[in-house]
């Protein structure tokens, strides 16, 4: 793994012994080189840059401002403090600084400070390939669902009876597991599906249905009470429906929540 560092220092006889300990190092590659903060937020917005050396007293723009500025860029490369001055680590640290080193500066020193920021490097191109993977995964899942079912906009297909009805999914007021079927209230009519629950879980709009039971999931537009009905179960009483909903224990805090009861 090759680490590009770019030297940013007011002083060019500090700038050539760094870079001339950093030549000494395998694997850096120096990107540039930088006479002030302003010149090295510019270079790293051009160039990719892995790892900013930097010196804390600058004309125009000082070392820790800069720093701080370079956390704001859209790919911030990482940064240490290469400084004469000894009493100011905790702020450099503070700013997240992976290293702070005291001049002058020795090949040793320089080469730990390259091992880290090999380390730091490796492990953000980790997390990267993971973002990438979970979002690559959701993708897939996302495909995969629009490609197993179909889809009428806001409508549920329910095959009876040798036809196909399309329900609004406003109009369903929940769905109850019976035996290999599932039954599907409206306020009009009923119909027996052969949709599993957890099917309907994948193509209802969760925003307004909710698995209240393993056996029910209702459309919340319908609840007008929730009932008390001992040892921490309760009853939901629906609108247009004769029928009272069993609410599970385990799933009463997540109904108060997506209520927004207290």
């Amino acid at each position: 793994m090759s680490v590009r560092v770019l030297i940013v220092d007011d002083d060019e006889r500090e700038r050539i012994v760094v870079r001339y300990v950093l030549e000494q190092i395998n694997d850096v590659e120096i990107i540039g080189e930088a006479v002030h903060g302003l010149e090295a937020l510019l270079l790293c917005q051009e160039k990719k840059i892995d790892l900013v050396f930097l010196d804390i007293s600058m004309p125009e723009m000082g070392g820790l401002e800069t720093a701080y500025k370079l956390q704001a860029l859209k790919d911030p490369p990482l940064f240490v403090f290469v400084t004469a001055k000894k009493d100011m680590a905790v702020e450099a640290f503070d700013l997240g600084a992976i290293d702070y080193i005291v001049k002058p500066v020795g090949q040793t020193r320089i080469e730990k400070t390259i091992n880290r920021a090999k380390w730091h490097i490796a492990h953000r191109d980790v997390v990267e390939q993971l973002v990438r993977q979970k979002m690559k995964e959701r993708i897939d899942f996302m495909l995969e669902r629009y490609k197993n079912y179909e889809y009428y906009s806001n409508k549920l297909p329910v095959r009876e009876k040798g036809k196909i009805t399309l329900l609004n999914q406003n109009d369903i007021i929940f769905c109850e597991s019976q035996g290999k079927k599932v039954f599907i209230s409206t306020p009009n009519e009923g119909y027996l599906s052969n949709y599993t629950l957890t099917e309907l879980e994948s193509r209802l709009d969760l925003n307004i249905f909710f698995r209240a039971h393993q056996a029910f999931i209702v459309n919340l537009n319908y609840i007008q009470e929730i009932m008390n009905f001992g040892e921490g179960s309760y009853l939901l009483r629906l609108k247009d429906a004769d029928k009272n909903i069993i609410l599970s224990r385990s799933k009463a805090k997540s109904l108060r929540q997506k209520l927004g009861i207290q």
